[in-house]
């Protein structure tokens, strides 16, 4: 990740994901919907953590 980057804002997000997992775990998501879950939330990893260019 880039220096200038502000970590806390991608943490924050990635934490909330993790929490809306656990409660729809609790809730009885299955597995494979769990996953689907995490797919969509790394194909944002990228335009997260990549500088942005003007």
């Amino acid at each position: 990740m880039p220096a200038a980057l502000d970590p806390h804002p991608i943490a924050s997000y990635y934490a909330t994901v993790q929490q809306g997992m656990s409660i729809q775990a609790r809730d009885g998501a299955s597995r494979q919907m769990l996953e689907m879950i995490v797919q969509g939330a790394m194909a944002a990893w990228d335009a997260l953590t990549m500088p942005e260019t003007a």
